[in-house]
Parts: structure tokens; sequence; C-alpha cells
């Protein structure tokens, strides 16, 4: 799990007949809130392209690939300078997805593109924790539809920092109420905007640990959606007292709180989306705890309650949860969420739908072009993640499709 990143692509021979079949499906469906007919058009042939163009996803290459081989000019000026509404797009696309689907999860997953120059939008030379070192790079968030056996992404949000470089054309970035400003912003920005286009509510799934959570809780609480954040080990927490039988409340970090915690480790059971059909097993210990000094709505409380009782009436209640390598004595992830009535198995297989987008954007969500656009506009970015979502379903739906062919042959 983590920040998606550069990964080996791999490499599929020109779409099948029965990929082309599904490709027409979707973008007549999906494509048919573009009211231009040339647009509706180009979006057929740029999806094509990402589905077929071997290498990275140039306008040329994906010209080439295509019917129209001449059209490279017409498809970056659909992607570039036309004005079509890609949120427009991304909702429909949603809401198929969702019906096809039946997702468990949104699960928001960071994505870490890195660059050369400074020229393109959002590039900033930033510390990437799981490299461990600083990498010139472009920064996103998507929002990711994610089940057991898949995941598609459907909304995509660029970092532009204020502080953009020198080199960068002001007006390849747009103003403040065009999207969002800062890393930080575009998690939360990335699920707001999904839950306004009418989907049914799923558990918010992130690996925060280069986040800061309090602004996640606070906006996720406030917009009524349930979270699982995955947190750092030092990440401070009020819990109460476990030990000694004192109902008072501790204040420690989220490691120390799971190990006063181990006696109430619970074996549970999960497949892992990376492998499938491995069942794999994980020791999980549930504690009740609050962040410090957050910000949410309060309820009435009596005037006599218990130090306990006191730290849970700020209208947060939380759970963190820790997880156990098994035969090993320190945890290996920590989790906070407000579903406080979920047991450990709903849990700990929310979580692992991490590795279900993680495994999907290395085997399909790069190889239809996720980190190859060139150009330096913002529309330009967003537009191209809009196309690559539409390629990414396509290979899913084939996936699906092949899947329950092969249960029925069988059985």
């Amino acid at each position: 799990m983590g920040t998606l990143t550069t990964a080996p692509k791999t490499h599929h021979e020109p779409a099948n007949s029965a990929e082309w079949h599904i490709a027409q499906e979707v973008c007549a469906s999906v494509l048919a809130s573009l009211r231009r007919r040339d647009q509706r058009h180009k979006g057929r042939l740029y999806v094509h392209g990402l589905l077929t163009a071997q290498g990275r996803k140039t306008m040329r290459n994906l010209a080439t690939s295509t019917q129209e081989p001449a059209a490279a000019q017409s498809l970056h000026h659909f992607i570039s300078v036309s004005t079509w509404d890609w949120s427009q797009v991304r909702t429909s696309l949603a809401r198929q997805m969702e019906r096809v689907m039946t997702p468990h999860a949104w699960v928001v997953q960071p994505m870490v593109t890195p660059k050369t120059g400074v020229h393109s939008v959002g590039v900033q030379r930033r510390f990437i924790r799981h490299l461990g070192q600083a990498v010139t790079s472009q920064h996103s968030h998507g929002l990711w539809l994610a089940g057991q056996n898949s995941a598609a992404p459907v909304n995509w949000q660029l970092s532009v920092d204020e502080d953009r470089p020198s080199g960068m054309a002001r007006g390849a970035v747009p103003e403040v109420s065009s999207g969002s400003r800062t890393y930080d912003d575009t998690a939360i920005s990335v699920v707001l905007q999904a839950a306004s286009w009418g989907l049914a509510p799923r558990p918010v799934v992130i690996d925060a640990r280069d986040l800061p959570p309090a602004p996640l809780i606070e906006a996720f609480t406030a917009a009524d959606l349930p979270f699982l954040l995955r947190v750092g080990s030092h990440t401070p927490l009020l819990a109460p007292e476990l030990s000694g039988g004192q109902r008072r409340v501790l204040s420690a970090s989220a490691e120390h709180l799971t190990m006063l915690a181990r006696s109430q480790q619970r074996p549970v059971e999960w497949v892992d989306p990376a492998v499938p059909r491995v069942l794999r097993t994980g020791m999980v210990a549930l504690l009740p705890v609050l962040w410090p000094g957050i910000s949410v709505p309060r309820r009435p409380r009596p005037d006599r309650v218990s130090p306990v009782e006191s730290m849970r009436s700020g209208g947060a209640d939380l759970l963190l949860m820790g997880e156990w390598q098994p035969n090993r004595r320190r945890v290996a992830e920590l989790w906070v969420t407000n579903m406080t009535r979920a047991s450990r198995g709903t849990l700990l297989r929310l979580s692992k739908l991490t590795r279900r987008a993680d495994t999907d954007f290395t085997r399909i969500c790069l190889d239809v072009g996720a980190q190859d656009f060139e150009g330096r506009s913002y529309e330009g970015w967003q537009r191209h993640m809009t196309m690559v979502s539409l390629a990414h379903a396509v290979r899913v739906l084939r996936r699906e499709s092949q899947d329950r062919g092969e249960a029925e042959q069988s059985g």
C-alpha cells in the first residue's frame, strides 16, 4: 500500500473484439453528456487510442493507433483547448460503474507522477516518504470505486500550490474556485465532489500517513460520510486508560494505545486483492478514541459524567484499529474510523481495498496512460484523466466479463 508512483507497464495486444464492443458501449453511454457530435467522436477515438497504443500515450501515438492517423491535432484540441465539462462525464461514468461493480468503498489514492521539468501544471519538488527522497513531480488524488475483485477511478484532483515555479505560465493554473490548491485539500475535494453526484455513500478509505488527519475527520464528519483512515504510529490520540481498572483518560500515541489493547486481539481472515484466492490472517484489536481538539458538533450531556464519558461526548466517537501480523509483536497498521459499530472483520477487509486500488493502478491504469499527459494546462490534465478513467473502466468490465464466462464454463 502507499503512494502510487511510476511502475513498469504491462503491454497488451490491440483491443480484441470483446474489448472493442465494451468500449463502444461505455463511450456511447458515458459520452452522451457531451452535446456536440464531434466531441463524442473524438472522445471515442481518444479512449480507443489509450486502449491500443503501445508505449507512452502521446497525441501522435494515440492518433496512429486509431483509424484516423492524421487526428493528432484534433485530439490535442479535444483535450487541451476544448471546453467540455469533465465533471459531467465523470458523474455519468461513476453512476454507471456503481451499478455494475456494487463497490464496497471509495478508496482515495495518491498518485505521484515524476517530471523532468517544472513547466507542467502542478509540478513541485516534494519529499516522497516511501521513496525516502525529494522528487520533482506532480501530486494528485484519485477516487476509486473499489470492491474485492476490481477497482476503478472515477474522479481526480491535481495539487496546484500557490507558490508555483517561476517558469510556469499563470494561465496554466485555474482560479481558486476551479480546483484545489494544496495537496491536503485534494484528498477532501475529490471525495466531496463525488458525494454531490448522487452516488450511494460508501466508506471513504484513505492511507492518511502523509496527510493531516484532523481536516479529513472534520470534513467527512460534516458531510456525514463513514471513513477509515490509516494513521502513523506517532499520531496523538485520547483513549480510556485500560490498565489498573481506573476510569481515566489517557493521551498517547496510536502505537502505544494499541499495545495496551493487545489482549483484545482476535484473528481475522481476509483475501489478498493483490494475490487472488490467497487467504491471509491478521490479528486485530479495536479501541475507542478521540482526536484531540477536533472541531465537531457537540451533543448535550448531563452535568455529572465520568472522564471517559466526557472524552466521548464531543460527538466524534472514533475507533482505533490495530492490525498485527501473526507472531509479530509490533503493530503493522493503524487505522482510525467513525464506524464504531463495525466488526473487526468488516474494518480489516475495508482497509485492504487500498491494495485492490494499488493493484489495478499498476496493472491497468498505468497502461492506459495515467502518467503520460505531457501538456501544461490544468484543464488538459483533467480531461486526459477523465478519458483514462473511461479506458480503465473498459478494461475492468472486460476482465469481469471474462471472469463470468470462465465461471459459467467451469460450472
